[in-house]
């Protein structure tokens, strides 16, 4: 069958904003660019999640439009206590969609992804899941009592929709597959790519590090109002850094939580918050002014902040949650809110450039798995083979 001929729908939970146009732009990952691994093998997607208005206001989201994609957005459902209320309001939207579409995409972890997995169940439609992140972790470390006790049955809820998908996509290599497994058609490819591979970046970040400081540059990206990035566990980390040090900090958010935070901790004077990079370039100029990058989260499924580090040549330490043990070497990882044990490491970094210059060489050379050509290419053979037996 021409793909032109047939549709299909993307279901998740991310909040799309909305201007008053009607022009659609995300904060996150979602835009523009991402759409065509669905549209190139599926035909035409709708895409249906959450959404919220930004009026007229200037800012700098990136689109989230691209071609043969539509969207039909739920609006003005923050989470939580939202999905039961209007839960009437979201199955109406989702079973109007499921039931004429040829492919339905989910994208988990996701509330609105539970529920349009179980009208496929009732309806007899197959369904292909995206499993980005861990169901459970993503409510353990999020917020406070509340979430940890709902976080184990949300993640029973997960474990089943996942394994009654017709395919899987994780982007992990073990991790998400051990703890939600699926027994049909697996794929591990990462969401994560890097679209601009340039092998001259790794002699450029070893001549930066070989060169003589009487200061060195930390940093990471993560948004600033997350505690689950594992911001206070850094900062006590950081108090006992014995190196001359600035830490910076990529990521949008409010930051009236972060500045009380690094207050706490008379961190000031070290901590420089950049705020939300959008331009390739700035970023790319950003971690290529690194000595050392720094994962300190909680809970992740693959982190793009650490991929792209990789591909900048940047020395690692992180830690040693999702997927991260199948990034970086297993010496440069620790417990999360070990701070003693990430002091170490940093103190212990920061003194040896060759071992900088050898963690450069080896991320480098393992960020090269996450080219566009070469996880597209596997991602573009999967669904080519799952389309043809979900349609049989």
């Amino acid at each position: 069958m021409n793909s032109c001929s047939m549709s299909a729908i993307f279901i998740n939970d991310h909040p799309f904003l909305v201007d008053d146009e009607g022009n659609v732009f995300t904060s996150g990952t979602l835009d523009s660019s991402v759409w065509s691994r669905f549209t190139d093998n599926f035909g035409e997607l709708t895409v249906i999640a959450r959404s919220r208005l930004i009026g007229k206001l200037e800012h700098s989201h990136r689109s989230a439009q691209a071609q043969r994609v539509m969207f039909d957005l739920c609006i003005d459902i923050r989470g939580g206590y939202d999905y039961i209320k209007r839960r009437k309001y979201i199955e109406a939207k989702l079973l109007h969609y499921i039931a004429k579409s040829d492919f339905i995409i989910i994208r988990m972890p996701s509330s609105i992804g539970l529920i349009a997995s179980r009208i496929c169940v009732k309806l007899g439609k197959k369904y292909i899941v995206e499993l980005v992140g861990s169901p459970f972790d993503s409510l353990w470390y999020y917020g406070g009592v509340i979430t940890k006790i709902i976080a184990p049955f949300n993640s029973i809820k997960h474990r089943k929709a996942v394994g009654n998908a017709s395919a899987v996509v994780y982007v992990t290599k073990s991790y998400l597959q051990d703890r939600y497994p699926n027994l049909n058609y697996c794929l591990n490819a990462s969401n994560v790519v890097i679209e601009d591979f340039d092998e001259s970046v790794l002699d450029q970040h070893i001549e930066f590090l070989t060169r003589a400081k009487t200061s060195s540059v930390l940093g990471m990206i993560g948004n600033i109002e997350l505690p689950y990035k594992g911001y206070k566990y850094l900062f006590r980390a950081l108090v006992d850094v014995i190196h001359p040090f600035e830490f910076h900090i990529v990521g949008g958010g409010d930051p009236k939580w972060i500045r009380s935070l690094i207050k706490q901790y008379n961190l000031g004077d070290k901590i420089v918050l950049r705020g939300r990079i959008n331009s390739r370039e700035e970023m790319y100029a950003f971690l290529d002014s690194l000595d050392l990058y720094i994962q300190p989260s909680m809970t992740e499924g693959l982190p793009r902040g650490v991929i792209e580090a990789m591909a900048r040549g940047c020395p690692i330490v992180a830690s040693n949650v999702g997927g991260i043990p199948e990034l970086i070497d297993e010496r440069k990882i620790y417990r999360p809110k070990d701070n003693h044990h990430l002091t170490n490491l940093i103190n212990e970094h920061l003194n040896d450039a060759n071992e900088l210059v050898h963690m450069s060489k080896q991320n480098f050379g393992r960020s090269k798995e996450y080219t566009f050509e070469n996880i597209n290419d596997r991602r573009y053979k999967f669904f080519n083979e799952i389309k043809d037996k979900i349609k049989n």
